[in-house]
């Protein structure tokens, strides 16, 4: 009897270990955002799987990562927009946004649920009409 119990919890053991994960490793991407562009300009994720962007302000300015309509889910900043500085007030309603301070950095998680092309766009007042946008494109598997 107890060589069965050993046998069992070895088995049990033995049949963990060799499962498959279902975690799909997240696409990382690091965004240099300074005045008045995006390095890179048009960025390309998968649909469904994480996306990591770091974004990184070397500009004298605040800048941010807004786009305006994509469908996603799972959505996070490292650190929490101002919203203060926007041309029309409604930074709630994007469906991504986050801001950099000047010299800062911060992460923005997402899960893109649709393929397709979005702009990319900066929504602190004159930037987006000097040239800051850039395209996200999320491509189907």
């Amino acid at each position: 009897m107890l060589y069965k119990k050993i046998f069992l919890a070895i088995s049990l053991l033995f049949l963990s270990a060799c499962g498959a994960s279902n975690t799909v490793p997240a696409t990382e991407i690091t965004i240099d955002m300074n005045e008045f562009l995006y390095t890179p300009a048009e960025i390309t994720i998968p649909v469904n799987q994480p996306v990591v962007l770091t974004l990184i302000n070397s500009g004298a300015q605040e800048h941010d990562f807004v786009v305006e309509t994509i469908p996603v889910t799972n959505v996070q900043a490292q650190h929490e927009s101002s919203g203060q500085h926007h041309m029309t007030g409604n930074a709630a309603e994007y469906d991504l946004h986050v801001s950099v301070g000047a010299n800062g950095t911060n992460t923005l998680s997402f899960i893109a649920t649709q393929a397709g092309t979005y702009k990319i766009f900066c929504s602190v007042q004159g930037h987006e009409v000097a040239g800051m946008v850039g395209e996200l494109v999320v491509t189907s598997q």
